[in-house]
């Protein structure tokens, strides 16, 4: 068992120049909804925290095109950057011959907004923070190379690895194996999948205490609010 993590394109968006010059920041598109959607309540709009503890970032405020564009360009590269990385790993288990007996799953914790909703950062229940890249390639697999429009969750992850590899599914398992859609991505499957934010069990709701920067830098952030 291998478990390969990649930082990237987690923020700060840093990448080696040659993945920023695979695009031209000035064609890239914005987000076509930087507005909340008709009667979203105040909670589900976070003020993207995270994007606003760097330099360079308003505090407060709507981001600029000129700096939204900026950011694109910046995760982009960040994406390109790994999908070279993970080019390099899946050369390597074709060099070693192991490609025919390998499980190779792809999947990130959390997606990413770019501006959809003002919202920037992965902290929000919309689809694009909620929905994650999720590819499944096991060998001898009916359904490998094809998409699936099931909706599935990441809870399903372990049983269908216990399944493929043969091992006993454990009876605390709350996922089921995805297995069946690996052979036919059309099977029948859940009606809804489910996330949380915020979530009580993030150190900030769950009376742990910041650092005294953390602590500096959400009280900065809060202003807005006192004012």
């Amino acid at each position: 068992f291998l478990a390969v993590g990649f930082h990237r394109p987690h923020l700060p968006f840093a990448a080696p120049k040659r993945y920023w010059d695979l695009y031209n920041p000035v064609q890239l598109p914005l987000a076509t909804n930087p507005f909340p959607p008709k009667n979203c309540p105040p909670i589900a709009l976070p003020p993207s925290f995270e994007l606003r503890f760097y330099a360079d970032i308003p505090k407060h405020g709507p981001i600029s095109k000129e700096l939204a564009r900026h950011l694109l360009h910046g995760y982009l590269a960040c994406v390109s950057y790994i999908d070279t990385q993970i080019g390099r790993v899946l050369e390597e288990l074709d060099r070693n011959g192991l490609r025919e007996n390998t499980i190779v799953v792809l999947w990130g914790d959390h997606g990413w907004q770019l501006g959809e909703h003002s919202l920037w950062g992965k902290a929000s229940n919309f689809e694009e923070a909620a929905r994650v890249p999720f590819i499944i390639a096991a060998p001898g697999r009916k359904g490998n190379g094809l998409s699936c429009e099931r909706i599935v969750e990441l809870l399903d992850l372990y049983p269908t690895l216990c399944e493929l590899a043969g091992i006993d599914l454990p009876e605390h398992l709350q996922g089921k194996s995805l297995v069946p859609l690996l052979d036919d991505p059309s099977t029948p499957w859940n009606s809804a999948a489910f996330t949380q934010y915020p979530c009580p069990a993030l150190r900030e709701w769950a009376g742990l205490p910041l650092d005294d920067y953390m602590t500096g830098v959400f009280h900065t952030l809060l202003q807005k609010d006192e004012k």
